[in-house]
């Protein structure tokens, strides 16, 4: 199947032909014809695997197809659980709007409210937003979104984890009453997704599932370092970075702290390198990034906000200093590295305390992570035995109740000495 087999206007495939989209990715092949179809949809799929441009072709359909903008309201909303994932959005549906005369913007948290304020004023046909500074907005009396009829919520799953529940609600009653509504999620449906689905899509919703989460992993070659301390640690990892295959890398790590700390001592080995942590401002998020696209930094050390929603085409590897506690935020991380289908990297240097983390990790991906060792930096210590739980005792049924268990022999009680008179 090609893009022209699917149902869109002339002029959007002309321009995906000349973007270089020719054949739809599994995710794009289903959940398309739904939408355009005006189902609304829970849709499942796995990072980098085309989920974008899911919802954005159907949107861009769905501007072409309707009126003009009567007011200032957006036509078309797009909720992003992070600011780098607003921007990623964007920068997809910045060229293909130009191209077909549609204005779009963002509207996200950290940045100046007047710049905004001046953006809802002027109207737009397709917004990208946070669903807080969104609703902060609304607060202002500057948000119109009563035009909205074709509303996009991202990474549904990242939305709970950060507790957007109810904010997500309260944006959804902005809507006018007859709208469409996309859930799209990189992790498996969960309980709280499906309660999320019952609220806000109609009963008759679509669903669509491309492989599980962990299908990213396929293409992505992983490996795992065992290290004795903080020395050894170290010395693996001053090994790992200096491996001329890296094109560039991206580095986690548990805290803004642990940013700092490993960013000067990349930058001692004189490799160009910045970090990403959440509480830079907008400004200095966007510039690091800027420079990793531009290839004027080699390393970016960050926690799990770039773990999601960063497209950078050159990340050969990642490198894990600290393993998530979720397995499914350590698939998030190894997709950086697999963009688009491309091959890639992760090394995983793992010691004592992070060690019952990697079973979760390989039940998650259903396969064993390769052990790697480096000449003359091998592990003194053995790995490390599984974990495992301790069987609770059985009990038998008895004339209505539950038998005791059976219990080691009680020790006699040693003879009372007798009080002197």
């Amino acid at each position: 199947m090609s893009f022209l087999d699917l149902d869109l206007d002339l002029e959007l495939q002309q321009q995906l032909i000349e973007t270089g989209f020719t054949e739809p990715t599994a995710i794009q092949r289903q959940a398309i014809p739904a939408i355009l179809d005006g189902q609304d949809l829970l849709a499942t799929a796995p990072t980098g695997s085309g989920k974008t441009l899911a919802y954005l072709l159907p949107a861009l359909q769905h501007l072409l197809d309707q009126p003009e903008r009567k007011g200032i309201s957006p036509r078309a909303l797009v909720l992003a659980p992070t600011r780098e994932l607003a921007s990623q959005i964007l920068r997809v549906a910045t060229p293909l709007c130009e191209a077909l005369e549609l204005v779009c913007a963002q509207v996200v948290g950290g940045v100046p409210y007047g710049n905004q304020k001046q953006l809802l004023e002027d109207g737009m046909d397709l917004l990208v937003a946070t669903p807080g500074r969104l609703l902060e907005l609304d607060e202002k009396g500057w948000l119109d979104l009563s035009e909205a009829t074709y509303a996009v919520i991202d990474e549904a799953d990242r939305m709970l984890d950060l507790g957007f529940q109810d904010p997500l609600k309260a944006v959804a009653s902005l809507l006018p009453l007859e709208h469409q509504t996309l859930m799209f999620s990189a992790t498996l449906e969960s309980d709280a997704i499906v309660q999320l689905a019952g609220a806000l899509l109609r009963p008759d919703a679509a669903r669509v599932a491309v492989s599980e989460a962990r299908a990213v992993a396929g293409h992505i070659e992983h490996a795992i370092l065992r290290a004795d301390n903080e020395a050894h640690k170290l010395a693996l990892f001053k090994a790992l970075i200096s491996d001329p295959a890296i094109d560039q890398a991206l580095v986690f790590v548990a805290s803004r702290k642990q940013v700092e700390q490993w960013v000067a001592i990349v930058r001692e080995l004189g490799i160009m390198c910045d970090g990403l942590h959440g509480e830079m401002n907008q400004g200095e998020r966007t510039l690091h990034i800027k420079q990793l696209r531009r290839g004027r930094l080699k390393v970016l050390v960050a926690t799990d906000v770039a773990s999601r929603g960063l497209d950078l085409a050159r990340i050969s590897h990642v490198i894990n200093l600290n393993l998530p506690l979720k397995a499914d935020t350590y698939v998030h991380r190894a997709g950086r590295a697999g963009r688009d289908g491309s091959s890639g990297t992760v090394w995983s240097i793992v010691d004592t305390p992070d060690w019952p983390k990697v079973g979760r990790i390989e039940r998650y991906l259903n396969q064993a992570l390769r052990r790697m060792k480096l000449k003359g930096l091998e592990p003194a210590k053995p790995e490390p035995a599984p974990v495992r739980k301790a069987k609770k005792p059985k009990t038998k049924a008895k004339g209505g109740k539950k038998a005791a268990t059976k219990a080691a022999p009680a020790r006699k009680k040693p003879a009372a000495k007798k009080r002197s008179a």
